[in-house]
Parts: C-alpha cells; structure tokens; sequence
C-alpha cells in the first residue's frame, strides 16, 4: 500500500510540471508598444490560430517602441532565432509582421518576414504587396484592421502557387465574370449566325477573271516616323528584401513606412 501511495505521488507530482506545458496556449501577438486593446489582442490572437491551423504555418504580429534601439528588421530576426517559432516543429514555417513605432507618424517602420514555407510563398515581391496594402490602414491608425489584412492575404498567398501573381487580374472575380461573359456571348452568336442561311456570294461571284486584267502598279514612298521610348532605370537600393539571421536562418521580406 506504502509503495502504491509513493507511486500515485510521484505521477502526480511530475504531471505538475507536464500538464500546464502541455495545455499552454501559442502567443501570436506580441504587442510591447501597446497599440491594440484587449479585446482587439484577444480577437487577433483567435484569428491568427485560426489562419495558422489552417495554413500550417505560424503567422505573427510583433509591435516595439521606442525602447528597443533595434531596427525592425534585426528585431525580428532576433525574436525568430530566440523565441524559435514553426507551425510543428522549432525554427518552422513562418511569416512574421513587425511594426516599429519608435518614429513619428510617416516615419515608423513595418516589415514583414517569411520563414522557410513562408519564405517561399511569401516571397520579397509579395511581402511587398502586403506591406503595400497595410500601409493606409496604419497611417491612420487603423491598426486591428491592418492586422486582420495581414492575416487575409497571408491565407490568400499560401494558398496561389509562388509562380503566380496573386493580386495579378488572372485571379480576380471580375476577370473571371468578364471571360465567362465573352464565352457566353460568342456560343451565343455562333448559335444566332448559324441559324439563317448561308452566305454563298462573294467578291469573285461578279469578277469577270478572263476579261480582267492589272494595267500597272506602282510603290509610293509615303513618311517615314521613328518612335524613340526612354528605358526606366532602377533608382537602386531597393525597399527591403530578406535575409539571413545571426542564427542561420534564410527568410524573405520587405518593408515600407507609416
């Protein structure tokens, strides 16, 4: 019975330890400039495990004030080399929001960040077309809104292979309505033209070619015109791109300012 009492303790005791890292909840929103209320926070968080779940890839938010000296783009490379996050395993499948908001208002800085998968489906020209569109949410202060965007086009991109455009017009409804439109009206027509006769005249009906001959021809030199179109140059320096963390890790990335 002694033995019996010691080893339903001991069990007891190491499930103390067990349980609580077992059933502990995933953070995704790492709000330390305080920008979102709790109830937004709490919002974010549902959602962003949600899309996570749904795309098997971590997808966060990390806010910072001006207490970090950090740029935005080492700070998030030292939270995904410290903090090790992935979808199922240690240094995973991630794509990570920064926000900075150590400047002034068109001074503060955002970037985001994908990891491996992420890396690959939320690539330097789609991180950019992400930053792009979170741009006027956040200048006006729009910052759950901004957030829940992020965690939209995410979910769009990984789901759009990484050789496609995803915001390209092959992929939006009204091109899709146009087309459907276009096949529509064409069976339409066909079915229309076929329905009367068909036409057997034509300009050879009348053309006498025994008796019809060309008396001469000649070529006329008319104008001449040469277009000249001025090659764009790149203005250098980019607007971002990925990287490689102190820890090793490859990630791809983009950034802007609101």
């Amino acid at each position: 019975m002694r033995k019996y009492l010691i080893t339903v303790s001991s069990l007891l005791l190491i499930s103390l330890f067990i349980i609580p890292g077992v059933f502990a909840e995933k953070q995704y929103i790492y709000d330390d400039a305080n920008i979102f209320t709790d109830n937004e926070q709490t919002d974010l968080e549902q959602r962003a495990a949600e899309y996570s779940e749904e795309n098997e890839i971590d997808i966060l938010i990390l806010t910072k004030n001006a207490s970090d000296g950090r740029d935005i783009k080492p700070y998030i490379q030292d939270f995904y080399d410290d903090m090790k996050p992935g979808y199922n395993q240690e240094y995973g499948d991630t794509v990570i929001l920064g926000l900075d908001f150590t400047g002034g208002p068109g001074d503060r800085d955002l970037y985001v960040a994908g990891f491996y998968e992420g890396e690959k489906y939320v690539n330097n020209d789609r991180a950019q077309q992400i930053v792009d569109q979170l741009i006027p949410d956040l200048s006006a202060d729009n910052y759950y809104d901004a957030g829940l965007l992020f965690f939209e086009k995410v979910d769009q991109y990984m789901g759009v292979s990484p050789l496609v455009n995803p915001d390209g017009f092959l992929l939006q409804t009204w091109f899709h309505l146009l087309v459907a439109v276009i096949i529509g009206g064409a069976i339409v027509g066909s079915m229309i033209f076929n329905m009367g006769g068909r036409v057997t005249v034509n300009a050879s009906t009348y053309l006498d070619t025994d008796n019809t001959r060309v008396k001469s021809k000649s070529d006329r030199f008319l104008r001449k015109s040469v277009t000249r179109t001025k090659i764009q140059k790149s203005s250098g320096g980019g607007r971002g791109g990925g990287g490689m963390t102190r820890g090793g890790h490859s990630h791809s990335g983009a950034r802007g300012k609101f």
